[in-house]
């Protein structure tokens, strides 16, 4: 399977997801995915949830939910090459209220 890209709200690209981690867009890694959804830091935080929205994919933390308990803390692989850079694409609006980008 190849890369996912991830954008924030505003429509700037974010980075990518290789292999169950999530990557900035020079590569470096910034976060592990649980489940093909659940997005944790390396010190084992929650930072959100993966989600779909027009095609294009987020990740979001609702401010207003019950976030899950910490995780244990996970070693980070290597940082990556990057894919080429993906261009902007055109911002959207949260689906729910207290919905903000992870990062």
């Amino acid at each position: 399977m190849g890369d996912s890209y991830i954008y924030r709200s505003n429509g700037f690209y974010l980075g990518f997801i290789r292999g169950g981690d999530l990557f900035s867009l020079y590569g470096v890694p910034l976060a592990w995915v649980e489940d093909d959804k659940y997005v944790w830091d390396y010190s084992g935080r929650f930072r959100g949830v993966l989600t779909e929205i027009n095609g294009k994919r987020y990740i979001i933390v609702n401010r207003f939910s019950l976030l899950p308990s910490q995780r244990s803390p996970k070693t980070q692989p290597a940082q990556q090459v990057p894919p080429s850079p993906q261009a902007n694409i055109a911002p959207i609006s949260f689906p729910t209220i207290g919905d903000s980008d992870a990062f």
